[in-house]
């Protein structure tokens, strides 16, 4: 039984519900894996929301339209993705099923949970959901062990021990069901030293082969947040401080994907990626030495008080091609009750900055937030329309567990907390449903959803087809510089034979 699997981390089933699928790497729950296998046992990652199934369009209508499929999914066991699920965890036959939670995938998750309870598996469970809701996720019946916090040691030492109940309580960053009573030790200690541990390894992912080459090189370079914004949960999950990894660290994963995957593109997945910026010039300036200027193609997410000139100057050598903004609101009044920590003017001269530089600029919108009226939502519009970004994620506000908005919210007898979390099967941060608005009725509302919806699927649908367009006039360039050369060299071989 040398080789037996000790568990098989799962991602549940989302944006599949919904006719979607998720592009990029379960970066958490893959680092995870890499580490328990260096320290001599072995993981394997099943991630359930990738899949090249044949996708609907990928806009802000479609995945605002689609948010009911989810429910149902959820609830039609005789849904072909659950006879997957099962076969898939019956075929590796893992010791534990390590399973990752969000609050939207709470269910398909807690779903999961059962199949493999029911093929006679231990459950373990993980992630910013069970970060959030803290000690009382272990009054769930569908799960044995849970993990709060950051799970690389506590993971690595559950696998020692187990099943010594002694020794597992007291383990920090662990919590599980004994006898009559539970136990719950904390959250673990935030990691500090990220180079110490492995980047990813994409060779632990199950299924793969569903994977574009762009989904496999999306890397993390930091975890956490420095800003604290009401609607985002990033304070409970990663505590009040970001942490980086060393420019160094993240060329060693480039130089790995660049070699294995024989990928030019590239993706960093982190809420802000230019917090630390003095990190940032030392990584493009490291890129540039490596591969020389704009060698590689890449996108990040950042925030609009964390670019300057400097930064965009060196980003742009260093291949970066698209610049992605929070931005949420075209409203002072919201962007301060948001605690955003900027103003319309400070966007529209990030944006100018951004397009100086021949960056692409995406922006995240959101609509629907409690203290909204129409006033705010209309100035969103004129301000999109104003700034013009290349393309758009619209996104409806949601009251996410763990954000000061969800307590808003509950406060203002928008929305009733339920320990079950049920509403979360219906309602999501793409969906047309969510209604938690104190001033705007449902009918306005609906109104001015749909012509932001429109406005915001148009601009990035044109956006899209550039792409295809300019992707399209690439490759046939290239085909002539290729067919160019093949002549050329035909030439020379032939006077030179002369």
């Amino acid at each position: 039984m040398e080789n037996r699997l000790d568990i098989l981390f799962v991602n549940p089933p989302y944006e599949r519900f919904k006719g979607l699928s998720f592009c990029g790497l379960p970066s958490g729950i893959l680092g995870l894996a890499t580490y328990i296998n260096q320290c001599g046992f072995k993981a394997l990652v099943y991630d359930v929301d990738t899949n090249n199934d044949g996708t609907i369009s990928y806009d802000n209508k479609g995945r605002a339209e689609s948010q009911n499929e989810y429910a149902k999914k959820i609830d039609d066991d005789s849904f072909y993705v659950w006879k997957e699920i099962r076969e898939t965890i019956q075929s590796l036959d893992p010791t534990f099923v390590g399973i990752s939670l969000k609050t939207p995938t709470l269910h398909s998750g807690l779903k999961i949970a059962k199949i493999a309870k029911e093929i006679g598996k231990t459950v373990l469970i993980g992630g910013p959901h069970v970060s959030i809701v803290g000690e009382k996720i272990l009054e769930l019946d569908l799960i044995d062990f849970a993990f709060f916090g950051e799970g690389e040691f506590a993971v690595v030492d559950f696998l020692k021990f187990y099943p010594d109940l002694d020794k597992l309580s007291g383990i920090k960053g662990l919590g599980f069901k004994n006898s009559s009573k539970n136990v719950f030790n904390g959250f673990s200690e935030r990691i500090i030293d990220l180079d110490a541990l492995p980047f990813p390894d994409r060779e632990l992912l199950v299924f793969k082969e569903r994977y574009q080459k762009t989904g496999l090189t999306s890397i993390m370079a930091s975890r956490g947040c420095p800003f604290k914004c009401t609607y985002c949960a990033s304070v409970p999950i990663w505590g009040r401080s970001a942490i980086f990894r060393s420019p160094e660290h993240i060329i060693e994963e480039i130089k790995y994907l660049h070699e294995n995957y024989k990928v030019k593109e590239f993706m960093f997945f982190d809420d802000t990626f230019t917090a630390k910026k003095e990190n940032v010039l030392n990584f493009c300036k490291l890129l540039v030495d490596s591969f020389g200027e704009k060698y590689f193609s890449w996108t990040c997410l950042t925030h609009v008080n964390a670019i300057d000139e400097n930064i965009l100057y060196w980003l742009r050598k260093a291949g970066c091609d698209q610049i992605k903004l929070g931005v949420e609101s075209g409203s002072d009044r919201i962007l301060k009750l948001m605690r955003k920590g900027i103003d319309t003017r400070k966007v529209e001269n990030a944006v100018a900055l951004v397009k100086k530089y021949k960056l692409l600029i995406h922006t995240y919108f959101m609509i629907g937030l409690p203290y909204e009226k129409l006033e705010d939502m209309r100035q969103t519009i004129s301000f999109i329309k104003k700034i013009k970004p290349d393309s758009i994620n619209l996104c409806t506000f949601t009251p996410y567990p763990g954000t000061e908005l969800y307590e808003y919210c509950i406060n203002k007898k928008l929305l009733k907390h339920d320990d079950s979390y049920d509403i979360f099967k219906y309602i999501g941060h793409h969906s047309k449903y969510n209604l938690f608005l104190e001033y705007v009725d449902k009918d306005n509302y609906m109104k001015i959803l749909d012509e932001i919806l429109e406005l915001t699927t148009e601009i990035t649908n044109s956006f899209n087809f550039r792409k295809f367009i300019f992707r399209i006039q690439r490759i046939s360039l290239e085909k002539i510089k290729r067919k160019m050369k093949i002549e050329y060299r035909n030439s020379v071989s032939k006077y030179l034979s002369n």
